[in-house]
Order: structure tokens, then C-alpha cells, then sequence
């Protein structure tokens, strides 16, 4: 493995999950953006042979070159890459305030910090429902601003950051019902041969189907997801969607038993017992339904999906 392979696994600090989807309730599917500490336990460590901090002073050279072109001084690159970095650590620890401030000075110092600009779009888009006009309109400002930067000279050249920006913008424009755009978004980050996360756009690609209910291009998006990622619950309850919708009612039992064990942290996924209880009276499953029902209702009782559980407990048995 190269030394330039090594330093652009060092210099990327966070991958980022972006499956929102709020029709859905899991720890694996909360809306977060998953960030590491830039430094952390690897701070003067050796990672592949060559020393974190040594690494690091490797990148801010190779930085240097692509600073000069584009008007900003070395010095206030590295201080905007050290906010991006503080921003990843307060928003790790769930100070999202400190995370937004620290991620607007990075962009005021260096306005062409692409990764400040995608983390930022990020946050505003996990804000959304608090002010979903004005959050959705900073996310899309910030998400392409990315690809701007991306396309222009300006661009770092171990940055790879274009299938993220697309895929962020499908999750949007997915939850402002703009399917068309989503597609289209979502569409450019399944191509992206440099796309790390490709499942995720997979997936979200399947759900922009879905909502289209285009069934049978959401069934295909989605096993390709699940295919790259064989522990994404969040695939294969969507996919056991799209089978309950074309009445494929074993394979939909199949895929939400799947969203239910792939991933230990999905069995309190309540929607996945609920539906698989539904598929399962429709297998005629009746002992097997009730306990879903049950477990769904366990789960919590005073939300739509336990409520539902609830009134199949109640006629039924």
C-alpha cells in the first residue's frame, strides 16, 4: 500500500451515514452524521507504518500547492481544516451548537474548506424538522457548494467529496417529494466509482423509488444495497416494503426478519416487527404475527406504529 493511499485514509476523519428516513425508528437509522476523532488514540501513533502526525504534515504540504491557486495563505488552510476538526469532535459529543459555529469560522477563514461545507450541509439537513424552509435551503446552499468546489481548481487533490454532496441532495430533495431531482441526485452517487459509502446511495435510491412507488426499480436498488452491505437494516426493511407492495409476502417476511437480525442494534427496529406482523397474517403465520404484534407494542405503545400493533391485538386475537 502506497503512502498516498495511506494519507488519504488518514486525512479523511468521518464517513458520513445519511439514510434519514423519519417513517422509520432505529438506532441504526437515527439521523446522524457519524464522525471519528481527528485525532483521538491515533495521535502520534503508527497507522500502516507511518506516524499520524507525520502523515498529517505530509497532507498540509501536498494542501500548500492547491492554497496557493486559490488565494488563501497556508496558514489560514491549516486554521480552517483545525476548525472543520473541532467541529467533528463537538459534534461527536453532542454539542451541535459549538459544531455549527466552529464550522462557520472554518468557512469564513477558508471559504473553499469543501469538507466544512459538506459537514455543514449534513447538520442542517439532520435539523430539518426544526425549520424545514430555512435548514433545507442552508443544506442544499452548503451541499453544493461542495460540488462547486469539487469541479473548480480549487479542489484538494486527495479529496474525493462529490458522491457525498449527491447523495445528501437526493436525501433532501427526497424529503421535499422532489423524486425527480432525488433520482437524479442519488443516481450520480451509485456511479461514483470513488463512492466509499455506495450501499447508502443504493439505499436511498431504493427509498426515493419507493415513495414513487416505482416498486420494481425500488426492489433492485435495494438488493444491491443490502448486497454491498449485508448488516444495513434500514435496506432490507425497505426492501420488505416493496415486497409487501407487490404482495411478494414471503420475500417481504424474509427482508424484515433480515432488518430485525442483521445488526444486533435492530432488534428494537418496532416498524420491522410491525409490518412483519401484517406480512405474517397474510401468510396465514397467526401465532407467529401475534408475537410481533406483541413485541411492537413492548417496544412503545403511544406512537403510531405501536398503536396500530395494538388495534391488530385487539380485533384479532
Amino acid at each position: 500500500m502506497g503512502m498516498t493511499e495511506h494519507m488519504q485514509r488518514i486525512f479523511i476523519k468521518y464517513r458520513k451515514a445519511f439514510t434519514i428516513d423519519h417513517h422509520t425508528r432505529t438506532p441504526v437509522n437515527d439521523p446522524a452524521v457519524r464522525v471519528e476523532s481527528p485525532r483521538g488514540s491515533r495521535a502520534g501513533s503508527f497507522v500502516g507504518g507511518i506516524r499520524y502526525t507525520q502523515a498529517r504534515a505530509s497532507l498540509l504540504v501536498i494542501a500548500l500547492v492547491a492554497c496557493a491557486g486559490r488565494g488563501v495563505s497556508p496558514q489560514d488552510a491549516d486554521r480552517s481544516m483545525k476548525q472543520y476538526e473541532l467541529a467533528i469532535g463537538l459534534q461527536g459529543e453532542g454539542n451541535t451548537p459549538g459544531a455549527f459555529q466552529t464550522l462557520f469560522k472554518a468557512i469564513e477563514i477558508d471559504p473553499g474548506n469543501a469538507k466544512a461545507h459538506l459537514l455543514l450541509g449534513n447538520m442542517f439537513l439532520l435539523k430539518r424538522e426544526e425549520n424545514p424552509a430555512g435548514y433545507d435551503a442552508k443544506a442544499e446552499h452548503h451541499l453544493r457548494e461542495v460540488l462547486s468546489i469539487q469541479e473548480s481548481d480549487d479542489r484538494l487533490p486527495e479529496q474525493s467529496l462529490v458522491s457525498d454532496a449527491h447523495n445528501g441532495l437526493g436525501v433532501l430533495y427526497v424529503h421535499q417529494r422532489r423524486y425527480k431531482d432525488a433520482v437524479a441526485q442519488l443516481t450520480k452517487a451509485v456511479e461514483d466509482l470513488f463512492n466509499r459509502d455506495a450501499y447508502m446511495a443504493w439505499g436511498n435510491l431504493g427509498w426515493a423509488y419507493l415513495d414513487m412507488q416505482d416498486n420494481a426499480r425500488a426492489i433492485d436498488a435495494l438488493v444491491r444495497s443490502v448486497k454491498l452491505h449485508p448488516r444495513f437494516c434500514v435496506g432490507y426493511y425497505r426492501l420488505g416494503r416493496a415486497y409487501m407492495n407487490t404482495k411478494q409476502y414471503e420475500k417481504a417476511e424474509q427482508a424484515f426478519t433480515q432488518a430485525l437480525e442483521a445488526d444486533e442494534r435492530c432488534a428494537t427496529f418496532q416498524d420491522a416487527w410491525h409490518l412483519r406482523g401484517e406480512v405474517r397474517m397474510n401468510l396465514g403465520l397467526r401465532d407467529d404475527a401475534r408475537a410481533d404484534f406483541e413485541r411492537c407494542v413492548e417496544l412503545a405503545a403511544d406512537n403510531e406504529a405501536g398503536g396500530s400493533c395494538g388495534r391488530y391485538l385487539e380485533a384479532t386475537y
